[in-house]
């Protein structure tokens, strides 16, 4: 997204609004139950601050990112770590769309300590983890009335209509790919796609991205995953420079 998240959606949601067709009995008003949101961000509350004390007071050794700093160290070898497979399960949990740090990188580095099913396991469970933040703050977002209005959107309509005959396929088929998702989140947190099937549908489809890439990345030097870190995390700095320099000329 080129601009905050949050902004990003409100604009998507005026653009469609110009496409919108007027009330009429052709698109009836939609059923779709509220999202818990509350619920989700109080379980995401206690997750990550559970798992930090559990970092803190019970699991001790390196931690993951100062351990990721030193591997284009040629007489650096890195012993497996309970603190460092712990951190890498976090660093995953915590890296969504409002927090766009690059999850390749890790997966390649992860993949040359530990077995690289384990880490894709891991991996997919944290990105279930980050998702969830998506899926509470936009289905938040949904609750307004300007952003609501997206379902009087004749497009949206047509996509809602593929997507309820295939929604579980369709969510995991577009996780698994190496393209955007974001159409295809919004559309199933709009829809107030069960929570449950979400999370299950993002794990099917990040366990058998995350393995390719874990075995693909065993066999990556070690200063190329490096070198890939710093370039897959220059768009989310570029963005979080863009940003700020947006604000300050705002005010």
């Amino acid at each position: 997204m080129s601009e905050h998240p949050v902004r990003e959606v409100i604009h998507e949601v005026g653009e469609l609004e110009r496409e919108a067709l007027p009330p009429s009995p052709a698109l009836p008003p939609l059923a779709i139950p509220e999202i818990a949101s509350g619920k989700i961000f109080l379980f995401l509350l206690a997750f990550y601050v559970t798992a930090l004390l559990v970092r803190i007071l019970l699991i001790e050794g390196p931690t993951f990112i100062s351990t990721l700093r030193h591997i284009s160290e040629a007489d650096y070898r890195v012993q497996p770590s309970g603190s460092i497979l712990f951190g890498f399960f976090f660093y995953m949990c915590v890296a969504c769309t409002f927090l766009p740090i690059p999850t390749l990188p890790p997966i390649a580095f992860a993949a040359k300590v530990f077995d690289p099913v384990l880490i894709a396991a891991l991996g997919a469970a944290g990105t279930c983890i980050a998702n969830l933040n998506d899926y509470a703050i936009l289905g938040w977002m949904f609750r307004h009335q300007k952003v609501r209005k997206i379902r009087d959107a004749s497009t949206y309509r047509k996509l809602l209509e593929y997507f309820d005959r295939y929604a579980f396929l369709t969510l995991s088929v577009a996780t698994f790919l190496p393209i955007p998702i974001d159409v295809v989140r919004l559309l199933a947190i709009s829809r107030a796609y069960p929570f449950v099937k979400y999370v299950l549908a993002t794990f099917t489809g990040r366990f058998p991205r995350y393995l390719i890439l874990a075995y693909l990345g065993r066999e990556l030097p070690a200063k190329y995953i490096l070198i890939l870190f710093v370039v897959t995390i220059l768009p989310a700095g570029y963005k979080l420079t863009s940003d700020m320099i947006k604000k300050r000329k705002q005010q």
